[in-house]
């Protein structure tokens, strides 16, 4: 899972870091961070699941509206 991508492309739809962390449920916004860098190179099943879903609701937002 290309991690820095997903969280990039949310962060490029109004995402904060904050915001991602609490929607997923990241201890914090560092975590978020570290994911995005590669300082991390893994999460939780059930937290990566949501960042998944986050990103897909998000892209498919962002679809609609530049259609």
């Amino acid at each position: 899972m290309n991690w820095h991508n997903i969280i990039a492309e949310l962060q490029g739809a109004g995402w904060t870091l904050e915001g991602i962390a609490h929607e997923c449920g990241f201890a914090s916004k560092g975590h978020v961070h570290d994911l995005k860098t590669g300082h991390q190179k893994s999460c939780g099943f059930e937290t990566g699941l949501k960042l998944v879903e986050l990103h897909k609701r998000e892209m498919r937002k962002k679809a609609r509206r530049e259609s």
